[in-house]
């Protein structure tokens, strides 16, 4: 190994070298052996690190050639040309997202101003149609004696569902909301089993004359045909078609939107339309949880 180090710094070395031997292994009888051993453990030790000195000023070396390089600097500038590119597209990218945002914000202000606006014309109506029923006489005050009045309980099932079996005749009370972001089509469904059904209510084994795949296939058929109706007025959250047997569940379709102003202009655009020979019949409801609105009788509903 060729070392090129000047003997005094060597010898200093050694000698410290030594001592930390010494001082380490008091109990060790310091020989000859252990001398040559110290040596050569120095001089790799010296020549490693000739070895690292060399390589590094190689690559310096190397370093200031390739700066020098004009190829290099070349280089150089065009790989900062194209992080200085790449920052104005994604600069560009973000004012166009930013400007996006900003428009589906403007129209979503534009919405809600315009519900607004519908909802004061409406109590406007209202209100002009109260000042007239009062403008004409009143009838003649009748003598009645008012009972305490009693508060009726909520009717569960309407609560559930929006719909009840036993409709204005039942002896609970049914909440209806003006306006929601749920919209029930009432009856809107309908296949084989159901037409016939409606037909003759008492006959049990009318379904046993269609196929699970006839079912399937005209429910298919419905579902592509009027999803994509209701899915111009907005972005729908939940679609729920009700294949109950029961009349007052047959064939509802419920529709969750995402916003009240959505349900509302769906209503406005299909309620009294036909569809399949009848008159569709829209009308709001509040569907507090799904989960709780499947009858535990009817598993398919």
């Amino acid at each position: 190994m060729d070392i090129r180090i000047d003997n005094q710094s060597f010898e200093k070395m050694k000698l410290y070298l030594i001592e930390q031997f010494k001082e380490k292994h008091q109990t060790i009888k310091f020989n000859h052996k252990i001398y040559r051993f110290l040596i050569k453990k120095l001089r790799r030790q010296l020549y490693r690190q000739q070895i690292a000195k060399e390589r590094d000023e190689k690559l310096h070396l190397e370093e200031i050639q390739r700066q020098n390089d004009p190829l290099y600097q070349a280089w150089i500038i065009h790989k900062e040309n194209i992080r200085i590119q790449k920052e104005i597209e994604e600069e560009e990218e973000n004012k166009k997202a930013r400007k996006l945002r900003e428009q589906r914000e403007q129209m979503e202000i534009q919405r809600k101003e315009q519900l607004r606006k519908e909802m004061e014309e409406k109590q406007k109506e209202l209100s002009l149609l109260t000042i007239t029923v009062s403008t004409h006489n009143p009838f003649a005050p009748i003598q009645v004696t008012v009972a305490p009045s009693i508060e009726r309980p909520v009717c569960s099932f309407y609560l559930k569902t929006g719909v009840c079996r036993y409709n204005e005749r039942c002896h609970r009370t049914h909440n209806k909301p003006d306006i929601t972001n749920t919209l029930l089509a009432v009856n809107m469904y309908s296949n084989f089993e159901m037409q016939y059904g409606l037909d003759d209510e008492y006959d049990f084994d009318i379904g046993l004359e269609f196929e699970d795949s006839e079912r399937y296939e005209n429910f298919k058929d419905f579902y592509y045909d009027v999803l994509p109706e209701f899915e111009r007025f907005g972005r729908i959250i939940m679609f729920k078609v009700c294949s109950n047997s029961e009349i007052h569940l047959r064939g509802n379709v419920y529709v969750q939107y995402e916003t009240d102003y959505q349900a509302m202009q769906a209503y406005k655009a299909l309620n009294t339309r036909y569809y399949a020979g009848r008159m569709v019949q829209c009308q709001f409801v509040n569907i507090p949880s799904w989960s709780a609105a499947i009858c535990g009788k009817h598993k398919n509903c």
